[in-house]
């Protein structure tokens, strides 16, 4: 295996799908070098959500996903979840908490422990993102636009060291889309040399250009 392999993420004979019918099969992505935002484009129907959640191992899959020369197809699904993140593109309905607690809750889902310095950074998240005035208000009063961007701070706050991002646009006016990809793209030159990846999908994408990525 070569050290460009071992230093990314690639798919090998990768298949997903659902028992009676077949989405994805015998894919092979050779290889995405860490720091990138990749971009998944594809009509409606052609199996991108299904690709993803599968990689986060929301779905049925068989082949390898190699992530830094490990399969995480071979792993528990608690340690890929530790790894890997997926963000859909609307958040479970119904849930009765505050932005502020269910990013907390998220945070200690990654083994963070509650505390002022933790509480602050995710403030700070919150600020950057443009929704902290958002913290004490409860997740089923928003709209579909504030959802998504509490659905990104608590993906974030995670700090995985793959971040699939399921339309994450789709229901931002377009000044949040371009504020959106601006954050995603430094945050992913900050911690580049920490691991991470970040596979974004969506039918717009304004900030994901050869030169800025």
């Amino acid at each position: 295996m070569s050290d460009q392999t071992l230093s990314g993420l690639s798919l090998s004979h990768f298949s997903a799908g659902y028992p009676r019918r077949k989405v994805i099969e015998n894919l092979t992505v050779p290889h995405l070098p860490r720091g990138k935002i990749t971009a998944l484009l594809g009509p409606n129907g052609s199996g991108k959500s299904t690709l993803m959640r599968a990689m986060a191992g929301l779905g049925p899959c068989r082949g390898e996903l190699l992530l830094e020369g490990e399969n995480l197809l071979t792993q528990p699904f608690s340690r890929r979840a530790e790894q890997v993140v997926y963000l859909p593109q609307t958040l479970p309905a119904g849930v009765h908490l505050h932005v502020l607690e269910s990013i907390i809750v998220a945070q200690r889902a990654a083994g963070g422990r509650h505390s002022p310095k933790r509480q602050e950074e995710v403030m700070a998240l919150l600020r950057q993102l443009g929704i902290a005035h958002l913290a004490m208000s409860y997740l089923d009063q928003l709209s579909g636009g504030q959802k998504q961007l509490v659905g990104l701070a608590q993906s974030l706050i995670r700090q995985p060291r793959l971040l699939l991002l399921d339309e994450p646009l789709s229901a931002l006016d377009l000044n949040y889309q371009f504020h959106v990809m601006d954050l995603v793209r430094r945050e992913t030159r900050r911690r580049k040399h920490r691991g991470p990846w970040w596979w974004c999908t969506t039918s717009i994408l304004p900030c994901v250009t050869p030169t800025t990525c």
